[in-house]
């Protein structure tokens, strides 16, 4: 498993590196998301350490946005008024992920 953790790892500081050298307006880890899914288009494929990684990862997805959930009960005065916006943007974004997830997975999946 640390292998995998290794190659995330390394696609991320790459995506951080080409946004540094190029000046993008996009964060370093969605660049090296994007380099990663090239590569693994290329490959046809995670490796097994990858594949193992990102299984166990997503097994505990939902605890990475509990600390961003809680983090919203302690913003300043000013924040907390736009909480209906916030929550709103928060649904609407799951939703979004889920549709377009599903729709990956059918995109992919058919083409095997």
């Amino acid at each position: 498993m640390l292998q995998g953790i290794i190659v995330l790892l390394l696609f991320q500081l790459l995506g951080e590196i080409l946004v540094a050298l190029t000046h993008s307006p996009i964060p370093g880890p969605v660049a090296g998301m994007l380099l990663l899914w090239l590569a693994l288009h290329i490959k046809r494929g995670p490796s097994p350490e990858v594949q193992r990684t990102a299984q166990t990862l997503v097994q505990y997805l939902s605890l990475f946005f509990l600390p961003a959930g809680v983090g919203l009960f302690f913003l300043p005065p000013e924040i907390q008024r736009h909480w209906p916006a916030v929550i709103a943007a928060m649904v609407a974004g799951t939703f979004i992920t889920m549709l377009l997830s599903a729709w990956l997975i059918r995109r992919l999946g058919s083409s095997h």
